[in-house]
């Protein structure tokens, strides 16, 4: 390997720099038992809290949220209104996923910005389609979304029908003729046929 990208704000870093800078010698794996030498303590701790820092710092930066309650409300309100993209069975209200993260700031930062719902919803159904919206409405486009299980569940029961009543029409016993009879006894009574 010759370099990892650690993080955009460190640059580009090979692990034969991290090694030296840890005063690692790059053919012995220095032993977890052994206590590390002086000062070598200090400067694996100074990088694990870096690490930590650098990794947990990418998370409460799309955490936003603000002070007033109001839009809050509105934020949450609307958001139970639209379909996550990724997760497509919850609303971006109840997502973890981090494009509904990403729908729920947009939501935010418009209505800050004095948008109406209306509005915000038009922004969402322009870029992304009917499909957004968690019931969208009855129309011509959307009529698949609405009929579409309806259809499925009436075909499937249709092929049902057709199988139930296809074999049905194929097990009609037929009636038994004398040999036919008379060898069933003898197999019946354990008898040479005749």
């Amino acid at each position: 390997m010759k370099s990892a990208a650690l993080s955009p704000a460190c640059g580009p870093l090979s692990l034969g720099e991290v090694a030296s800078y840890l005063n690692w010698d790059a053919g012995v794996a220095p032993s977890p038992l052994a206590p590390p030498p002086r000062g070598e303590g200090n400067r694996t701790g100074l990088v694990c809290a870096l690490i930590a820092v650098v990794t947990l710092s990418g998370s409460f930066a799309h955490a936003q949220s603000s002070n007033d309650p109001g839009l809050e409300a509105r934020v949450k309100a609307l958001s139970a209104e639209l379909r996550c993209l990724v997760c497509q069975n919850q609303t971006v209200e109840d997502s973890t996923s981090p494009v509904a993260r990403d729908m729920k700031n947009q939501v935010r930062s418009q209505l800050a910005a004095g948008k109406s719902e209306a509005e915000v919803k038009r922004y969402m159904t322009d870029r992304f389609g009917d499909f957004v919206l968690y019931k969208p409405p009855l129309k011509a486009t959307t009529l698949v979304l609405w009929g579409g299980p309806f259809i499925a569940l009436a075909f499937a029961a249709w092929l049902l029908l057709r199988r139930l009543r296809r074999t049905s029409s194929i097990v009609t016993p037929t009636p038994l003729n004398d040999l036919d009879r008379a060898r069933a006894r003898a197999l019946l009574n354990d008898t040479p046929t005749p």
